[in-house]
């Protein structure tokens, strides 16, 4: 039996997601240079998007076990990515308007990460005990209660336009500080605007349906949702690595400051650790402003 159209995008979504998320895993696991405050963060969301992209690219069964194990899974994961995306927005708000310095923290890491795995596991216990976990229209299994849905992605459009907002503020803070790159104030900003608009035709089709719960499907929206949900982690490689200046020259081995410094730590220079950060990040600050 052959895939229909919305399981072909599904797939394709799912493998997308999957893979920018494993790129920029593999990139923080083998160049230790870039393990600064912001990345070690996204590490984590990336582990969270590999594992959403990685269930949602199994198709569903009909067998009732299995289906509510892979809507555990998927709903854990995706409220936990979402959430996930917020708190790493609250951490750039803080460090760089409040000039807090919760990067350092240790505790605040945990503490935020705790939090987000019990909102991941709340959703989740809703999908297994009231979302009648089906099937349904979509590649994956998925709760086929639209009421319950509703109330999922109220949380999911809480993180998501506070995510926005946060970024906003943000840039319009640090848009005239000449020592912050121009490609990195506009990273900042572009970031809570895609990650709405990758959930946005999902939403649109989950609010069509619960206004109406005859209304008939839509191909574009089906599509949309069959691409965006599992795709959050595509955006972890394409904002993290390759619109990274200073990851493309250690992935790239491209010769520069930042380069010559890299070899200068590694052959043993005795820099210690808490002037290592600051010295890669004035040398790059030295790329940016020459580069320009």
């Amino acid at each position: 039996m052959g895939l229909d159209t919305n399981s072909i995008f599904s797939i394709i979504g799912s493998i997308l997601g999957m893979l920018g998320s494993l790129i920029f895993i593999l990139v923080y696991l083998f160049i230790k240079e870039i393990r600064d405050f912001s990345r070690k963060y996204i590490f984590t969301l990336s582990i969270y998007n590999f594992l959403l992209g990685l269930f949602a690219v199994i198709k569903g069964s009909s067998s009732d076990n299995f289906c509510k194990a892979q809507g555990f899974f998927l709903g854990l994961l995706f409220s936990a990515s979402c959430s996930f995306i917020f708190f790493l927005a609250l951490v750039y708000y803080l460090k760089l308007y409040h000039e807090k310095k919760v990067d350092e923290s240790r505790k605040f890491f945990i503490i935020g990460n705790f939090f987000i795995f019990i909102i991941g596991l709340i959703v989740a216990l809703i999908f297994i005990f009231f979302g009648d976990i089906d099937v349904g229209s979509t590649y994956w299994c998925w709760i086929t209660n639209v009421k319950i849905e509703a109330v999922i992605y109220s949380i999911v459009w809480f993180s998501l336009l506070g995510t926005l907002v946060l970024y906003s503020i943000t840039f319009f803070k640090i848009r005239k500080n000449k020592t912050i790159p121009k490609s990195f104030q506009y990273k900042i900003f572009a970031l809570g605007w895609i990650y709405l608009l990758t959930e946005l035709g999902t939403s649109i089709k989950r609010g069509r349906q619960l206004v109406d719960p005859t209304v008939e499907d839509n191909l574009f929206l089906d599509i949309t949702q069959a691409v965006g949900f599992p795709m959050l982690g595509f955006w972890d490689s394409v904002f993290f690595v390759f619109f990274d200046k200073n990851v493309r020259k250690l992935f790239f081995h491209k010769k520069s400051k930042y380069e010559n410094l890299k070899q200068e730590i590694t052959e043993g220079n005795p820099i210690n650790d808490s002037n290592k950060e600051d010295s890669l990040s004035n040398s790059t600050m030295e790329n940016s402003n020459s580069d320009k």
